[in-house]
């Protein structure tokens, strides 16, 4: 490691990208804020929606700074490394939001304010950057000024001000987009940083099923109830990355943006999946919409993702079966869960042995 240097545009590098050590560093502080959130889920699901957002939102902007700017020197890090103890003070606040919403603000601010500073930086020594780092900069600087705006005012209507300055900050980068496809991003190291990102909150089901069977008499049922929660997760992972593809980000713009932010809703519909079985294992005999309409959700973006690959056969494939477990939601988990399982384990025998081009991995 270079002890200090400049950002360098890292895009066209011939060099092998892959994660550093400040990266997988950076994503632990996310394994506890969203181990966090999971609790919020059965006691408020706008609460558990709305705060899954700034978090991730907060874990995405580093991302594509890294991806195309990281140098990893002493100043990068000097940036990178506060903004963990922010998203670690985030964490802390989401159990007790109405009390804690001003922490929580502040912090998210103190993310942002880095990134915006780290963006200000890259443009200054990268002049082709320049269209790019400025609107970034100018349009997360008002989300943030808003988000300190909303200190003046108390819940509920504080949250107000966090929605308008949210929709700035995801509408920010879609605003830029001639910008983004002058600079588009590093095509090896961003489907990886998303892949890492899935594999947090695909851990957070197992630690679901862990507490669930922690908290419950360890019974046939329930055990099987389980057993079929981590089979079906491990069939959402099988999907998922089975089929990454690096390419989608610059096969169109927006193409590329669609299969980004179909990560917001692939990771919730995951963390709320694991919930519901948490939920089963608690109660049996309920009916499975708490684990079906998450399940739905996660095969419905699957199947978005790969119309975004340009694979519509898989995508329609995906979809169908999103609407089958959809409808499954209204079985008792007893009966929903096995054909679950069954629509899972169909998409992988098919991805085994559908008709492969010529020379595809």
């Amino acid at each position: 490691m270079t002890q200090w240097q400049p950002p360098r545009l890292r895009l066209f590098e011939a060099a092998h990208r892959r994660a550093t050590w400040l990266e997988l560093l950076y994503d632990l502080v996310f394994v506890v804020a969203v181990a966090e959130l999971a609790d919020v889920l059965p006691t408020s699901l706008p609460a558990f929606v709305g705060l899954f957002v700034p978090i991730w939102w907060a874990w995405l902007g580093y991302v594509f700074y890294a991806n195309r700017f990281d140098t990893d020197d002493v100043s990068h890090r000097l940036l990178a490394l506060p903004q963990i103890l922010a998203v670690a003070a985030m964490a802390a606040s989401v159990s007790d939001i109405d009390q804690r919403s001003g922490l929580f603000a502040i912090a998210y601010a103190v993310v942002r304010v880095l990134l915006i500073v780290a963006y200000v930086r890259a443009g200054r020594h990268v002049p082709e950057a320049r269209p790019l780092t400025t609107r970034y900069a100018v349009g997360f600087t008002v989300a943030v000024l808003i988000w300190l705006a909303s200190l003046a005012v108390d819940p509920p209507q504080r949250y107000a001000f966090w929605a308008v300055a949210l929709a700035i900050d995801l509408v920010t980068p879609l605003l830029t987009r001639g910008a983004q496809g002058k600079l588009p991003p590093q095509t090896e190291h961003l489907p990886e940083r998303f892949g890492l990102f899935v594999v947090i909150v695909l851990g957070e089901v197992v630690a679901a099923v862990v507490l669930g069977l922690k908290g419950h008499d360890v019974t046939p049922g329930t055990l099987l109830i389980a057993l079929a929660g981590v089979a079906i997760a491990m069939g959402f992972w099988w999907l998922y990355f089975g089929h990454i593809d690096e390419s989608v980000v610059l096969r169109t713009r927006l193409a590329g943006q669609v299969w980004v932010y179909s990560h917001l809703p692939l990771s919730l519909g995951l963390v709320a999946f694991g919930i519901g079985i948490e939920h089963a294992i608690m109660h049996p005999s309920s009916s499975s919409w708490s684990v079906g309409l998450p399940a739905a959700v996660v095969l419905a973006v699957l199947g978005l993702q790969h119309l975004c690959s340009s694979d519509r056969r898989a995508g329609a494939i995906r979809l169908g079966a999103a609407a089958l477990t959809l409808a499954t939601s209204a079985l008792p988990v007893a009966a929903a869960l096995p054909l679950i399982i069954l629509y899972a384990a169909a998409q992988v025998a098919y991805d085994l042995f559908r008709p492969r081009p010529e020379g595809a991995a």
